[in-house]
């Protein structure tokens, strides 16, 4: 048995995608018969989590550090200069107690931190690594010290890790010396929210019969909301068996994407509907025809995965996708996706088009055969036995 301490910028245990792909990894290694604590840098305790003076989630003890939930300025300047520091002291403090450390997407500096310690105390240590940033997501770009430390950090300090959980064979081949275990997103399928889906109370839903296209979560300039809505007002011209049900994004944020003409013109095509808890996503897709994941194959999207494409294939909801990232790899054309060309509006516009023009009995098929890549390749007891040799070749 193998006492590991999962760590890093997440909010565990539902506070985002992150803690989401924290919680399923951490379940394999539980069921392999390890034990595993968490320390979350953000996030919230939630009470029913409570037990004496701890907190335990899915039989998963974890403390939230507070450490990337703050705003002044003085703090987001000490986060890239000398990040996470109450992380840091908690770490410095109980390392001791644990035969191995996981960090998940961890910086520059918190890296050299997390080497240097591990082998002062002779522990192992593995990166859990999700995503290389790019450029713009920087104020003021390439020119930024931050992202030159980013660059050093996925050119040159993490290559000295000897251990890797990669989401791509992008990085899963950038990083190919060190030992590695491929894990794309993944779900726990035994969930209930995955099999027991919710009744949908929204007239709009209930009221509309042609094919629904679900676009879910926050949307960030590598989603391309901005081309789906376009490509879609195009098809409304000539039919409105159609709708767009956007999750993540308020009616009043809507104008970011489309005009408030069109928007008070297809009220019932283009529907809004902000944050929902995060248990009832799966419901959303498992009442939709289709999914949207619509990217540019920029070295970003490409080294990352995005997490709603195992949520769909879970839901039982196929997606209309361009091919970047390793989703080519689970999507096959007109049996569990529908692939598109490219990111254009042009390509997606002749993806709706294809859609409108399936059968119901095509569509639930196809929605059977996403539903099947979703037990299976996106279920995190397919990935039992590689982590087994993974650990088993722990550096």
């Amino acid at each position: 048995m193998i006492r590991i301490l999962y760590l890093g910028p997440f909010r565990f245990p539902d506070g985002d995608a992150a803690a989401s792909r924290v919680l399923n990894n951490i379940r394999i290694f539980k069921d392999l018969g390890h034990d595993v604590y968490v320390l979350s840098f953000g996030g919230k305790y939630r009470e029913e989590d409570k037990i004496l003076n701890d907190y335990s989630y899915d039989n998963i003890l974890y403390k939230i550090t507070n450490d990337i939930d703050t705003h002044s300025w003085k703090e987001r300047f000490l986060r890239y200069t000398y990040p996470y520091s109450n992380a840091r002291r908690i770490i410095k403090e109980t390392i001791s107690d644990y035969d191995m450390l996981i960090a998940y997407n961890t910086t520059f500096q918190m890296n050299l931190f997390l080497q240097r310690i591990c082998k002062q105390y002779g522990k192992k240590l593995v990166l859990d690594l999700t995503e290389w940033p790019a450029a713009n997501e920087t104020l003021g770009g390439k020119w930024c010290p931050i992202y030159w430390m980013s660059e050093l950090n996925m050119r040159f300090v993490q290559k000295r890790f000897k251990n890797m959980i990669p989401i791509s064979q992008f990085l899963n081949s950038y990083y190919s010396e060190s030992n590695n275990l491929l894990l794309p997103p993944l779900i726990n399928i035994q969930d209930s929210k995955w099999n027991n889906f919710s009744e949908i109370d929204s007239l709009k839903l209930k009221g509309f019969d042609g094919v629904r296209i679900l676009f879910a979560g926050t949307p960030a300039k590598k989603d391309l909301l901005g081309n789906l809505i376009a490509a879609l007002l195009r098809v409304l011209k000539d039919t409105d068996r159609i709708q767009l049900v956007v999750v993540g994004v308020l009616l009043e944020q809507a104008v970011n994407y489309c005009s408030q003409k069109a928007l008070d013109k297809y009220k019932n095509n283009l529907v809004f509907l902000g944050r929902i808890p995060q248990v009832q996503v799966p419901s959303y897709y498992h009442i939709s025809d289709f999914s949207a994941i619509i990217r540019e194959p920029s070295r970003k999207n490409t080294a990352g995965f995005p997490t709603k494409m195992a949520e769909s294939m879970a839901a039982g909801c196929p997606v209309l996708m361009n091919q970047t990232s390793d989703l080519g790899d689970y999507a096959t054309d007109g049996k569990n996706a529908l692939i598109i060309n490219d990111y254009s509006v042009d390509s997606i516009e002749a993806g709706l088009h294809r859609i409108l023009q399936m059968s119901k009995d095509e569509i639930v098929s196809m929605k059977n055969a996403a539903r099947a890549v979703g037990e299976s390749r996106f279920n995190y007891r397919s990935y039992l036995d590689t982590a087994k040799v993974f650990i088993a070749k722990i550096r």
